[in-house]
């Protein structure tokens, strides 16, 4: 047994980035911003934390990258987390590491913190405070533990924000004054690669049992496991998978996006996943890249399974493997968009993560079939039509419509019960990302397979939801069933909405994807892979039907002669804005709801119009009604809401002539 000798040591060490300024003509969140950077070092010891969840001390050791000038503070805030990685090489030799800490006499630490050095630039570029930490000390000892440290990390990264909370209050050393101010620790997001992944995730569920004396409002787990299987709500959250990932290859992170998406129904806070083609776990940390660090460095892909993937390795001509630079392209343009979106504020990213502009940023060097985005709406701005949750869902949908297969050779709801934990695509967890285990869930789903032009699959919509006017899009997420399907194979299927005439609007969802080849890889149990992504089609495309009566949305597979999906999610996404959704209705056109969401009760303000109102109704989602008001009086009615459950509802408001649904939440 060695013992600990415990020293505080304090390195401050800044270096000055020339301020850049870059004209853009589109909005790229990759592109530098106009802040000068400085950056500063900070090392508290190899043992200076102590936590009742880990048997060992933890070092307390980051780096900030932060605007030269402060003067414009208090800035937003962002916390990096590295993920489990070697923790020292020999001196004298670097080609021999270890995974121990401290580091042993004639070794020095490898600084895992430091490989997202060009991501924090970026950020501080933009205004925004980065703090990156080590995490050697978990990494060390983490796999002897049933939880493999989560609890750890997460109370390693709240010890930091406390210390800042202390360097933004009274300032003391390292740091003296400079930052006294500066943090705006109530406008916060997090990032965590491989297991600070999870990490993130665990800190942010951490922050919230503590009163959330931080404001988390984004987390992004990049390339990360999911041990734990724990479910975040409330806050935006973005998982970067990357499909050549050659260490968490089953690319469980998915699951932080599948498992959440429907456990609180009034969830506000949205959801992503971005399928990076070509991209390995390593290359996104500089520390762990090849020729961009001294030891301890892989190309985990070509090391674990071969260079001789079709797609993944990187030895044939046909490669689609990234480079390490255009990895860290595709990092820095889509982590800016996500914390510039949602801690920034800044609504121009939003097509981007919503899926409104399928055309990746100019700088992420990356093309549309290297990228694949899925979105979650917030339960305000999206109506569930199927969540396809089980097997209930293939015969009737979430409004209580009926749901008709024709002809289909496969039809069936698979991973929704610990019985059937994967789809029967394959035995392995690498080539079936969102199946579960015998003992979680996985993601369940509805498996179709066609052969002829007439099979289709249908569901009906009851009359309180067949006004489509007030969202803006048709979305749902599907995957190609790569066992049942020919190599090379790519799918084609009509979406159909039919109104209450009959009149028909198709569109083939080639136009508005290219997710849907068969995916790419042939090493043996490890890939191609069945990945969701979203699919999203504009309502306004849908011409020649009356978006104020849709009774039908049909998916035809007309276009390709055979092929096996895998489909859920369908729903109704994007609220238009109220005087667009109502610029028809003329009984209707000065209505205006709120607030919404709403707590206790909503007003429904009709203005001139009122006497042309003959009833309000409220119905929740399965068509009951909830509340009736058959006698309007007022130019606006109060609804009072205090005696229903939390979630979304249908207001329902009828003149003579017509009438109107509006979607409320209740929160």
């Amino acid at each position: 047994m060695f013992k600990l000798k415990i020293t505080i040591s304090i390195v401050i060490l800044f270096v000055l980035f020339s301020k850049t300024t870059i004209s853009q003509t589109v909005v790229d969140p990759g592109l530098p911003g106009t802040y000068s950077v400085s950056v500063a070092n900070y090392n508290l010891g190899d043992a200076a934390f102590t936590h009742s969840t880990f048997p060992n001390p933890m070092e307390v050791r980051g780096s900030v990258h932060y605007p030269t000038t402060l003067s414009a503070g208090p800035f937003p805030v962002l916390m990096f987390l590295h993920g489990r990685h070697s923790t020292c090489y020999q001196t004298s030799n670097p080609s021999n590491t270890a995974l121990s800490w401290p580091c042993a006499s004639g070794y020095q630490s490898i600084t895992s913190f430091e490989g997202y050095d060009y991501l924090a630039q970026q950020m501080a570029s933009h205004g925004y405070i980065v703090i990156s930490i080590s995490a050697n000390a978990i990494n060390a000892a983490d796999n002897s533990l049933s939880n493999r440290g989560m609890p750890a990390r997460a109370a390693l990264m709240q010890h930091h924000l406390n210390l800042w909370n202390t360097w933004n209050t009274t300032g003391g050393a390292p740091f003296g004054t400079l930052f006294v101010g500066k943090l705006n620790l109530n406008n916060v997001g997090t990032m965590g690669h491989s297991r600070g992944g999870e990490g993130v995730v665990a800190h942010a569920l951490l922050n919230r049992s503590l009163g959330s004396p931080y404001g988390i409002k984004a987390v992004l787990p990049l390339a990360p496991v999911d041990f734990l299987r724990e479910v975040l709500n409330g806050i935006p959250l973005m998982n970067i998978a990357p499909y050549c990932d050659g260490d968490v290859s089953d690319l469980q992170g998915v699951h932080f996006y599948d498992d959440t998406r429907y456990s609180l129904l009034t969830d506000q806070a949205p959801k992503h996943t971005v399928l990076v083609m070509g991209a390995n776990h390593n290359f996104f940390n500089t520390v762990w890249t090849p020729g961009s660090y001294i030891a301890g460095t892989s190309d985990d892909w070509d090391d674990s399974y071969g260079t001789t993937d079709i797609h993944c390795g990187t030895s044939g001509s046909a490669s689609k493997r990234l480079t390490p630079a255009r990895q860290k392209a595709v990092m820095n343009a889509y982590a800016s968009a996500f914390f510039r979106y949602y801690i920034g504020n800044e609504l121009a990213f939003a097509p981007i993560l919503e899926l409104d502009n399928r055309k990746p940023p100019v700088s992420s060097t990356v093309d549309s079939s290297d990228i694949f985005v899925s979105y979650h709406p917030p339960a305000s701005k999206r109506l569930d039509i199927n969540r396809h949750l089980n097997e209930a869902s293939e015969t009737i949908n979430n409004f209580s419509g009926t749901v008709t297969a024709v002809s289909l050779l496969k039809y069936d709801i698979c991973g929704d019960d610990l019985t059937e934990v994967n789809c029967g695509v394959s035995s392995s967890h690498d080539q079936e990302p969102h199946s579960g285990t015998s003992s979680a869930l996985g993601m369940s789903q509805l498996g179709i397979r066609w052969n002829a032009p007439g099979d289709y699959y249908e569901n009906t919509i009851p009359v309180a939801y067949q006004n489509f006017t007030n969202y803006l899009n048709l979305q749902f997420r599907t995957a190609i069933d790569f066992s049942e399907t020919t190599a090379g194979t790519k799918i084609n299927f009509t979406v159909q909405l039919i109104d209450g005439l009959g009149a028909t609007s198709s569109k083939e969802i080639s136009d508005y994807t290219k997710s849907m080849s068969y995916p790419p890889g042939t090493e043996f149990l490890t890939l191609p892979k069945v990945c969701f992504n979203s699919i999203k089609i504009p309502l306004s495309d849908f011409t020649g039907v009356n978006l104020y009566q849709i009774q039908k949305v049909k998916f035809l597979f007309n276009k390709t002669t055979l092929g096996s999906i895998y489909v859920t999610d369908v729903m109704l996404s994007g609220l238009q804005p109220l005087a667009t959704s109502i610029a028809n209705n003329q009984a209707l056109s000065s209505t205006i709801i709120y607030p919404n969401p709403a707590t206790n009760s909503i007003n429904v303000s009709l203005g001139e119009n009122s006497k042309n109102v003959t009833s309000i109704k409220l119905y929740d989602l399965q068509g009951k009604l909830m509340i009736e008001n058959n006698k309007i009086t007022k130019d606006v009615e109060t609804i009072n809401l205090s005696d229903l459950s939390n979630g979304v509802y249908i207001l329902c408001i009828k003149t003579n002539n017509e009438e109107k649904n509006y979607k409320i939440v209740k929160q």
